[in-house]
């Protein structure tokens, strides 16, 4: 639809550039028109008038010279050209401050800090340039500007302007013109230049209800100096949101403003044949050629909209006094085609075309009804197909929820048959892909619990119980909780007959030795013993015989002190060590160099109550 508004531009201002360059050009009132696709006369070049481009030359020349001379001529530019550059320069400044004040906020290298001085420097520079020119321009209202204007100043100032859009600062700008940064809304009484800014903003990111709200704000007498790129800006919001009257009050006025001004007109077609024959007068061919090739596509364009132009007066001559069943049904699809977003309405567009086309098969639009269909066929696939490239984007990232919801949050009714069907396929492969990513998933989680299994197995074959019990803690909550639960009970059991068993080492030393504080510390150590049994393993079914063996202890330690039991439980009584619990009886290693009656005798065997738990 851009394409289309745009190609309607052009049209109007090729009419004013005919009208500007053959002003001797005579009005056709009858014969056949040009072929469709047919490219217009492109301004400048020979027709069956004569043209003034420029001022007379009387030198006697070569006619080859003088066509050069002439297109040198033809090169100084026209107020409006001069304007629209220097809004545009303004624009790329206010986008360096932006940049600027980032700056301070973000550290920049030292090779980006000069390269913002330089483009800044440059940017100035063209700026003042376009802006001397202008004060000349005025200066000379009304008469020969090429006598006050040297052409050799404006190619340079043309070649500079190039250089710095198609360089490294161009880049630069256009790259913080796409940024999200925070707008605020323009002040009251803000200037026209900020109005403008913040609508072109809000327009390219299709916020058009802002813009409307934005141009709401400019006062009138400066809304009516808007420039030209605003006001469409402000007419293709009104038209997206369905507001057809408005927006063709705002598009009759830029095509009066454009039809009634007097000097060159500022398209596209325009520009493209200054900077070619900026390229030919600096002997730049291949690049002229370029531009040319592209100016004589664009009048093709201009070929196809006037076809349509006549397909569009075709219905409408039929119907003149309106009230057709065919006008009002092709004045809808008009205005949806008008008002559309692929985003937004997806194929039902096309739907709505393929039923006019079956409803009035012989429609002298029909021709125009295909071309609605390949545009909004064309759009609703690149949004289609970006949407589905960002499915699988996000898909390879192994969000495969977000990838589904991307998907389920398209309108069914907003995409044709074919398109339903490829979703559906999506779907499924995105389905299936989950599921095999979570089977994938548990396979790995079972694998990673049977490795903690096989871990704490090994803790508890090598007596490491604690650390074991620590492990098959963390599995009760999973898949294996119920062999944890029942490994639990077991290691615990184990680990307490360990203890109990360290406990009856400990008392039958005490048996053993003859020193009073190594009794106490043994007696100590093997009541602690116990009674930690019962806080790691309160479950434990040889809980009762712990609770046996600790009064058996305690009923020692009461005959050597009374006071020893509460002095252990006060943390008062010293801790035992395995290497010093028991410093009066020999070390083994020891027991060589001891007489052989003393060595061999046999301990006599005292009944403690205490006994090593079977294995």
């Amino acid at each position: 639809m851009k394409k289309l508004l745009w190609s309607a531009c052009i049209v109007f201002c090729a009419v004013l550039l005919n009208g500007c360059a053959l002003p001797e050009r005579s009005s056709v009132s009858s014969g056949p028109s040009t072929a469709a696709g047919q490219p217009a006369s492109v301004p400048g070049q020979e027709s069956g008038s004569s043209e003034n481009l420029g001022p007379s030359i009387t030198t006697d020349l070569p006619d080859q010279q003088k066509i050069v001379e002439q297109d040198l001529e033809a090169t100084v530019p026209s107020a409006s050209f001069v304007n629209d550059r220097i809004y545009e320069y303004g624009r790329k400044l206010d986008r360096w401050k932006e940049l600027d004040n980032q700056s301070v906020i973000t550290k920049v290298s030292d090779k980006e800090a000069r390269e913002m001085v330089s483009c800044f420097a440059q940017l100035q520079d063209i700026l003042n340039g376009y802006s001397e020119l202008r004060t000349k321009l005025l200066q000379v209202q009304g008469g020969d500007s090429s006598d006050k204007i040297s052409t050799d100043e404006f190619f340079q100032l043309q070649k500079n302007d190039i250089a710095f859009v198609e360089g490294v600062c161009g880049r630069l700008l256009a790259e913080s013109e796409d940024k999200d940064v925070a707008w605020a809304p323009p002040a009251e009484g803000a200037d026209l230049t900020q109005f403008e800014t913040m609508i072109d903003k809000y327009a390219g990111n299709r916020e058009y209800q802002q813009v409307i709200q934005v141009w709401s704000k400019i006062p009138g007498a400066q809304a009516d100096q808007a420039h030209l790129r605003t006001k469409l800006l402000y007419a293709q919001a009104l038209m997206y949101l369905h507001q057809e009257e408005k927006a063709a009050e705002i598009y009759q006025k830029v095509v009066d403003q454009m039809a009634d001004s007097t000097e060159q007109a500022t398209d596209i077609v325009s520009l493209r044949k200054v900077l070619a024959d900026l390229y030919t007068a600096s002997g730049n061919y291949p690049s002229a050629a370029t531009q040319y090739q592209k100016i004589s596509a664009d009048y093709e364009k201009i070929g196809q909209v006037e076809e349509w132009a006549k397909l569009q007066l075709a219905i409408l001559a039929r119907f003149k006094d309106g009230g057709s069943p065919e006008l009002t049904d092709f004045a809808a699809l008009l205005k949806d085609y008008l008002g559309y977003l692929p985003e937004r309405d997806g194929y039902k567009l096309l739907t709505r075309a393929d039923k006019f086309q079956t409803d009035y098969p012989y429609s002298p639009v029909s021709t125009n009804v295909d071309f609605i269909k390949d545009s909004v066929r064309t759009a609703a696939d690149r949004w289609f197909n970006g949407v589905m490239a960002e499915v699988g984007k996000v898909g390879q990232e192994k969000d495969i929820n977000k990838a589904l919801r991307m998907l389920e949050n398209i309108p069914l009714d907003m995409i044709s048959p074919e398109k339903q069907l490829v979703v559906k396929a999506k779907i499924e492969e995105l389905q299936t892909a989950e599921a095999v990513a979570s089977e994938a998933g548990k396979m790995a989680k079972i694998q990673d619990l049977q490795n903690q299994w096989n871990n704490g197995m090994l803790l508890a074959n090598g007596g490491r119980y604690e650390e074991a019990l620590v492990v098959f803690n963390t599995l009760l909550n999973t898949e294996y909780a119920d062999k944890a639960r029942a490994k639990i009970d077991e290691l615990s059991l184990e680990a307490a007959k360990a203890d109990r068993k360290k406990a009856a080492d400990y008392f039958i030393r005490f048996t053993r030795t003859t020193d009073l504080e190594s009794k106490k510390k043994l007696l100590v150590e093997s009541r602690r013993l116990l009674k930690n049994i019962l806080v790691k393993y309160p479950n434990v079914e040889i809980a009762a015989k712990v609770q046996s063996n600790i009064a058996r202890v305690e009923q020692e330690m009461n005959a050597i002190d009374p006071n020893l039991v509460y002095s252990a439980d006060q943390g008062i009584a010293p801790a035992a060590q395995d290497n010093g619990l028991d410093r009066s009886v020999t070390a083994p290693e020891q027991t060589e160099n001891l007489p052989g009656t003393i060595r061999n005798q046999t301990p006599p065997v005292i009944d403690t109550g205490i006994q090593p738990p079977a294995n």
